[in-house]
């Protein structure tokens, strides 16, 4: 059971106590004459929006969906594989799942400090006539990893797809000159010269409930509105 899962049971059960458990005022003490439901009283319909309200904002304030989670991950980052400012830097891959909703990459220790980091997904390498399918940026720090999310595109399994690292002049990425990734491999230099031994350090996320639930708070206050 995923994370989100538990979040929605949780959600779900709050919302019978405060719906249809809490007691009615002077009910009767005899079971036969209870009702079968309680009616939303003022003061559950307040402690329904203040769950509401906190809901959402965990849900806004989390970096990334609870329904994400890893695909493809090559964790090794011994070597230092590569400076943004050498351009032309990728990584090919192949998902498992069926949509990717994200990606990350492992940022070299002593390069730079923080910066922008912008992942792109293509259907093809930029230069070979290939597609950008989504693309999405954030502030990374050197040594640590940094993931971006967008909402998840749906993608063929087993195909080979390629992630392109832009948008940053400073800071570098990790990786292993080892060939630890089966899948795929790096491109670097301008023209996206392949080195088919090397992997950098990344991962990539896949959304566990797609389209589902996506906007399930927004949904609930329009049931009481």
């Amino acid at each position: 059971m995923n994370s989100k899962t538990v979040f929605n049971i949780v959600a779900a059960l709050t919302l019978v106590v405060a719906i249809f458990v809490t007691p009615v005022a002077h009910a009767s003490a005899d079971a036969s004459a209870l009702p079968a439901t309680a009616t939303i009283t003022e003061r559950n319909w307040s402690s329904l929006s203040v769950f509401i309200s906190v809901s959402e904002q965990i849900e806004t304030t989390l970096p990334f969906s609870l329904s994400n989670e890893i695909d493809q991950n090559q964790p090794n980052g011994p070597t230092y594989m590569a400076a943004f400012n050498q351009t032309d830097l990728a990584q090919s891959f192949m998902q498992t799942n069926a949509n990717i909703s994200g990606a990350g990459i492992l940022l070299q220790t002593g390069i730079g400090t923080s910066d922008n980091v912008t992942i792109q997904l293509w259907d093809a390498l930029p230069n070979a006539g290939g597609t950008m399918l989504v693309e999405a940026s954030t502030t990374g720090t050197a040594g640590l990893w940094v993931d971006v999310f967008w909402p998840a595109v749906v993608i063929t399994p087993s195909t080979t797809y390629y992630l392109v690292f832009v948008g940053n002049a400073s800071l570098g990425i990790a990786g292993d000159t080892g060939n630890p990734y089966p899948n795929g491999h790096v491109f670097a230099n301008p023209g996206f010269t392949p080195f088919t031994t090397f992997d950098f350090a990344f991962r990539t996320y896949y959304d566990t409930e797609v389209p589902i639930e996506h906007q399930t708070w927004a949904n609930v206050k329009v049931l009481f509105d």
